[in-house]
């Protein structure tokens, strides 16, 4: 059998099948490798043999012809060996980038619906932030920081809502407040919407971000109807109380 016949191309037409017959050719041909480098290695000892008998002497240059016969067929197998192991290589790599490439692109097909999904679902969350944000009185009482470059400032119906959205989101999927500290000497700062959707935490009429410490390790986060129970609900029935014993001033 000639050795083109170890490196000639696969019949197979799948990635994974044509791997498999090559690798197959592969233990073939080694052990074929095996066998004719045995011949090779016995050689000499079997010509010293035959010299020190009473062969012919066509008998040892037979045994010669046969050995050098045996080196070239090693010599190419051993370079066939090399060729299939680098096409073998090549092929793994080549399947291994398609494989690899179908996965981004099954991801590239599947986010653009995803993406539509959360935008669905977050219409009737626009809508409910939007009646929250009417609920609540223009003139809570409380303050916050517009940036940190500011004074506090009289918190606004959208702003409180703001906070008691972000808790409620925060409740409901923790992964998106992911916290990370850019600098141990500066406050932690969340990545995604935490950017724009702050955790605060009351501090007498005044509310702060949130940065004692990691989301899930240092702090604790109420819920949406905690936050919003906190914030508005019990000092604005307080507020209510207040007016109905005549305790406050109409406003």
């Amino acid at each position: 059998m000639g050795v083109f016949s170890f490196i000639q191309p696969p019949k197979k037409s799948s990635p994974a099948a044509a791997i498999a017959e090559m690798e197959a050719n592969l233990a073939r041909l080694r052990a074929e490798h095996k066998t004719v480098a045995g011949i090779v290695e016995n050689h000499g000892q079997r010509r010293a043999e035959m010299l020190l008998s009473d062969a012919a002497d066509a008998d040892i240059a037979q045994l010669d012809a046969a050995a050098n016969l045996a080196q070239i067929r090693l010599e190419r197998l051993e370079l066939a060996e090399l060729e299939l192991i680098e096409r073998i290589e090549a092929a793994r790599d080549s399947a291994d980038r398609s494989r690899k490439a179908a996965e981004l692109e099954a991801a590239a097909t599947a986010i653009g619906p995803a993406t539509k999904n959360l935008e669905t679902a977050l219409a009737p969350v626009a809508e409910a932030f939007a009646a929250l944000a009417r609920s609540i009185p223009p003139e809570s009482g409380l303050k916050v920081f517009c940036d940190a470059s500011t004074l506090p400032q009289p918190a606004t119906p959208e702003s409180l809502a703001r906070i008691i959205l972000a808790a409620a989101i925060h409740d409901a999927l923790p992964a998106a407040f992911e916290m990370r500290k850019q600098n141990p000497a500066l406050m932690a700062h969340g990545a995604g919407v935490e950017r724009a959707l702050s955790i605060h935490t009351k501090i007498g009429e005044l509310l702060l971000p949130r940065c004692a410490g990691l989301v899930g390790e240092e702090a604790v986060i109420l819920s949406g109807a905690d936050t919003a129970r906190t914030l508005i609900v019990e000092p604005l029935k307080r507020r209510a109380q207040e007016l109905r014993a005549g305790d406050a001033e109409a406003s």
